[in-house]
């Protein structure tokens, strides 16, 4: 069962209750024609107590009737959230605070990379959810039964799985870690310009590779140790990105680039590196 938030007075309604959670479930489905082109269609809410769409083609200017999006009180938990940022950016002209988000939870967990919401929520629980929906058209309306029955599906088990990875995390002593990842996915979401990326090879082409294949074994040694994956921890290209601003700008300041987690696990090992 859902409730459909069809009018600015209903959301404001909502919103004052959403105000007073501790905690909601966060989905969206939108229509995406290029990078910088994208319409948030629905917005999916769960409260622990009950599933609310938002029609934000309905609503198209939501004013200041979803505050508990922005609010610091409330974790908003999501899987997979940069896009869904976007969306919701679209639709608000707001940045997003306080986000929990299972996707790289479960990276943390020593999990896959980029499993999606589906896929987890069969690992976690053993159902299997219907993936029907997945390219249909959320811009047209009226959206039929079942496109509404897969929305819903999309954040009903969000709150059971924060509930189960956050657990996990501390007891890992982990979740400062994905706290450290969500403020820097938020940076690169809505501020990408500030991060070195692509930059030039400064030391010979051989050398390079060389140090590459040993950084790539230390990333899979750490990786394994700490039971994290090693494509969150470091990817082939943040790795190869890293090596050439290590040889740029030297080790202290590449440091400061990577989150404090990262750099406090590979800082001795780089520097054993360049000896």
């Amino acid at each position: 069962m859902f409730t459909f938030i069809e009018s600015i007075e209903d959301l404001a309604f909502l919103n004052e209750e959403l105000l007073l959670k501790p905690y909601v479930g966060i989905d969206t489905e939108f229509r995406r024609t290029t990078k910088d082109n994208i319409r948030l269609a629905l917005l999916q809410i769960n409260d622990a107590e009950e599933i609310y769409l938002v029609d934000t083609i309905l609503i198209e200017d939501p004013k200041d009737q979803c505050s508990f999006l922005f609010s610091d009180s409330v974790t908003k938990i999501l899987h997979s959230c940069k896009e869904d940022l976007e969306a919701i950016f679209a639709w608000t002209k707001k940045e997003m605070v306080n986000i929990f988000d299972t996707q790289i939870a479960n990276s943390l967990l020593d999990g896959d990379f980029s499993i999606g919401y589906q896929a987890l929520v069969e690992q976690e629980t053993g159902i299997v959810l219907n993936k029907n929906e997945t390219r249909s058209n959320w811009i047209r309306r009226p959206l039929s039964d079942s496109q509404l029955k897969y929305a819903t599906l999309d954040v009903e088990y969000l709150i059971y799985l924060y509930k189960l990875q956050k657990e996990r995390l501390i007891n890992e002593a982990k979740l400062e870690w994905h706290d450290q990842e969500i403020k820097r996915l938020l940076e690169i979401t809505f501020n990408p310009l500030s991060f070195y990326t692509d930059l030039e090879r400064t030391i010979p082409k051989a050398e390079e590779a060389d140090l590459l294949v040993r950084f790539n074994r230390t990333i899979e040694k750490i990786s394994n140790r700490e039971k994290i994956n090693p494509t969150l921890f470091f990817s082939k290209k943040a790795q190869k990105d890293f090596l050439r601003l290590v040889f740029k700008e030297g080790i202290e300041l590449a440091c400061n680039e990577i989150t404090a987690w990262r750099s406090q696990l590979i800082k001795q090992d780089i520097l054993d590196l360049l000896k």
